[in-house]
């Protein structure tokens, strides 16, 4: 064959119909048996077919796209969503199209705007905060597109979302400083700003200091303020009487104390965090850390939304849970 393969001549050499391949290509592979999705996958590959995207999104009802909206793309918790994304997506010869909100709610909202014109299947939100109501309206509009939300969730829940176990990775944070013989915890953290993981880490933390046998607070600055060294010292001082472990909301927020802390004070304290082993562990002699799976709840939530999108699934709409695992180093155990 000297001219470009054609669909046609994929169907016929898998013997079947022009639409069961359109549908392959597609991801639709609700009504497809396993045994003719190996067989037009094995008759792709010898013939060397590569579909003429541009052809097919004017034809299909499906673009073989979906949009994924991020809060914050320079944050690398969110590159590693992003990977777990990508790698479901590849599987299934889906394309990303992705925008960055820059934390900035009005932008998401363009973003999404942007996206569902841009006729993507489907939307994978890790939402800014404080957008809640206008995604809850979007999602109820008639014929929109299926809708994940990632790490960052609305509760109620209006669609599938995939988040850390932020209740349960934070109480077993605390019950280990217990174990540590720690008796106060300063949790230190940015404004809530209708951001889910900050709310419920915080009401998890508070609910500990209220229910079992550890004192502390929580503190709240804001990124960028220079009185974050000053606040911490004054606390500090305040129970220089008691072995006091700062507790961060994250890894950006653990670096901000770092910064804020002198050598002395690093010394004398705990200190733990939501934050990466890959980076935790190489901080000083290493900080005890909520290690939490972003590149798994990029794969789950691709995995849901292609479901809904490709496969016909028309379930409840559920909250996944992701477990964060406890890795504990020096900054919580050399005291």
């Amino acid at each position: 064959m000297n001219r470009q393969p054609s669909m046609g001549d994929v169907a016929q050499a898998v013997g079947v119909s022009k639409t069961t391949i359109s549908r392959y290509l597609h991801g639709e592979f609700g009504y497809m048996s396993p045994d003719t999705k190996s067989r037009i996958e094995a008759v792709i590959k010898k013939l060397g077919y590569r579909p003429n995207r541009m052809a097919q999104g004017l034809k299909a009802t499906v673009s073989h796209m979906i949009g994924v909206s991020v809060a914050d793309i320079g944050n690398p918790f969110t590159s590693l969503l992003l990977k777990g994304i990508q790698l479901e997506c590849r599987s299934r010869d889906i394309q990303l199209l992705v925008s960055d909100a820059n934390n900035q709610p009005a932008v998401e909202r363009a973003n999404i705007e942007s996206l569902v014109d841009a006729q993507v299947d489907g939307l994978i939100v890790n939402t800014t905060g404080r957008n809640d109501e206008w995604l809850g309206e979007y999602h109820s509009r008639q014929n929109h597109k299926p809708m994940v939300m990632l790490d960052r969730i609305v509760q109620p829940i209006i669609c599938d979302c995939v988040a850390t176990d932020n209740h349960g990775a934070s109480f077993a944070m605390l019950d280990h400083l217990v174990e540590q013989g720690f008796d106060y915890v300063i949790f230190v953290s940015c404004p809530s700003e209708g951001i889910s993981t900050r709310i419920m880490r915080r009401e998890a933390v508070e609910q500990y200091f209220l229910d079992r046998a550890v004192d502390g607070e929580v503190l709240v600055y804001r990124q960028g303020e220079a009185d974050l060294a000053e606040r911490l010292g004054t606390i500090i001082a305040e129970h220089n009487d008691r072995r006091v472990c700062l507790f961060a909301n994250n890894d950006e927020t653990m670096q901000d104390v770092l910064e804020a802390l002198n050598s002395e004070q690093r010394r004398a304290l705990g200190l733990c965090a939501f934050a990466n082993e890959r980076w935790a562990k190489y901080s000083g002699d290493g900080i005890t850390c909520l290690d939490q799976s972003p590149v798994e709840m990029g794969r789950i939530a691709a995995k849901k939304l292609i479901a809904r999108a490709y496969d016909g699934f028309q379930g409840e709409y559920t909250l996944e849970e992701i477990p964060a695992q406890l890795r504990v180093y020096a900054s919580t155990t050399r005291h």
